[in-house]
């Protein structure tokens, strides 16, 4: 990998865990929000149910001239108040799946740094792998030159082989001339 794809690849990885670290931050500025309104409602839930206990009060102060009404009174209030505690149920089991969800996201935000070892360390391995290519390049070039070497050295033979056949033929041609005179002399 060359300094200036390492460099890009440095400026990703950088731009991602600064996206990375931007999320986290929305997402933290969200749950703050979203626990102080959950905090709000509490709290109205709390002004509520102190209002509540104010006419409870005022109520009981009434309990001996309408039983049969405050009995019906006390009943709804009774309904209302448990839908309050299934609500503040609710609420709290959300908040329970949403550091859950946070718990999940930091561990698959944990190996990232192996994640950037291992790919410096493909990339010195590509590195590597780059020059070796580089020289199995040279040695081919090289081998190319040989080769082209040789087959000129095979045209120049070829040339002298064709040359050597006219000489023999030359020579063939001249012992006939010379074996002539020989002619005369009986064959035994």
């Amino acid at each position: 990998m060359t300094p200036e794809e390492r460099e890009e690849a440095e400026l990703v990885a950088n731009r991602f865990m600064d996206l990375h670290e931007d999320l986290m931050f929305i997402f933290k500025h969200n749950m703050v929000r979203s626990t102080t309104r959950i905090n709000n409602i509490i709290r109205y839930a709390m002004v509520g149910m102190v209002v509540m206990m104010l006419a409870m009060l005022a109520l009981v102060a009434t309990f001996t001239t309408r039983m049969d009404s405050i009995t019906a009174y006390m009943v709804t209030m009774a309904e209302d108040m448990q839908e309050m505690r299934e609500d503040f149920d609710t609420v709290t089991a959300e908040m329970r799946m949403m550091e859950e969800s946070v718990a999940t996201m930091d561990g698959y935000v944990a190996p990232m740094p192996s994640i950037f070892a291992s790919v410096d360390a493909m990339s010195v391995d590509m590195t590597g792998m780059r020059s070796n290519l580089v020289s199995v390049a040279s040695d081919m070039g090289r081998i190319q030159d040989r080769m082209l070497s040789l087959g000129g050295s095979l045209q120049a033979m070829d040339r002298k082989l064709v040359d050597m056949s006219g000489a023999v033929g030359g020579i063939g041609r001249d012992v006939n001339i010379m074996s002539r005179p020989m002619s005369i002399l009986p064959n035994n």
